[in-house]
């Protein structure tokens, strides 16, 4: 299946690259996943005793005007070929591939509390400086992290909890290491 969502998703990046305005279609790209994310849309697509004409027309009417016709086109094969369960993790993945390739990256911040502006804005240039590339920044809040925040970013995991400072505390205190 990982295999499927990557030749979709490298179909879809090298439509873009062909694309006169690729910043334009990764933009419809983003708007197109974060639509179809919804459940109940989710579901109808998924649904298997939906006719695909229905889920054309549906597909038809929430995106005519919103999107280019390259990804209507991926939309409509997708529906005819029984891959709508894979639409949405292939324009994740083709999101992350054009961001790469513009030397992009985005970066998921979870905290325990709302972060100030200008925190994320440091944090932001912070993490621009040192993986030397463009940095987008996602926030969200967890408050069962008790306090501190990490951050997703490049597939690597930057961890600042509380919790992972008590736990490397406690591990350094059994190893007799003085902290």
């Amino acid at each position: 299946m990982d295999t499927l969502i990557q030749r979709l998703a490298k179909t879809l990046f090298e439509l873009s690259l062909e694309s006169e305005a690729s910043q334009r279609f990764i933009e419809e790209a983003v708007f197109l996943r974060d639509t179809l994310k919804d459940s109940e849309i989710k579901g109808f697509l998924v649904h298997p005793h939906i006719l695909d004409m229905d889920k054309l027309k549906l597909l038809q009417n929430l995106f005519k005007d919103k999107i280019s016709s390259g990804l209507m086109g991926f939309l409509h094969l997708a529906v005819s070929k029984s891959r709508e369960a894979y639409i949405v993790p292939a324009l994740s993945l083709y999101i992350d591939m054009a961001n790469r390739h513009r030397g992009k990256v985005v970066a998921k911040v979870v905290s325990a509390t709302e972060l100030k502006k200008e925190q994320i804005a440091d944090l932001c240039a912070l993490l621009s400086k040192k993986l030397d590339k463009e940095v987008e920044m996602t926030v969200e809040i967890d408050p069962q992290i008790i306090g501190g925040f990490y951050i997703h970013v490049d597939g690597r995991l930057i961890d600042c909890t509380l919790r992972s400072q008590l736990r490397s505390m406690k591990e350094s205190i059994k190893r007799g290491v003085v902290v």
